[in-house]
């Protein structure tokens, strides 16, 4: 579902694993959050990076649908309704 969602909505979704157990004993995840948590706060921290903002016309009016190309990257993005 990743995949198909940033290649055709835009929305880009992301899953972790911390190891090969999917589903840990409760008794474990008080220590998981430990061994976990300074590094998932700063990931969490880089949704500010990159490049953001609203497409205008010279009117300053959002522009519906428009297609944003960045090169070197083979993936448009498209703006909103």
């Amino acid at each position: 579902m990743n995949d198909f969602s940033y290649l055709h909505t835009n929305c880009l979704e992301l899953s972790l694993y911390l190891g090969c157990d999917k589903f840990p004993h409760e008794s474990e995840l008080q220590q998981e959050w430990e061994n976990n948590k300074e590094a998932l706060l700063t990931f969490m921290e880089q949704v500010h990076r990159g490049i953001k903002g609203v497409v205008t016309d010279q009117q300053g009016e959002p522009i519906a649908n428009a297609t944003i190309v960045v090169g070197g990257v083979n993936h448009n993005v498209r703006t909103g309704r």
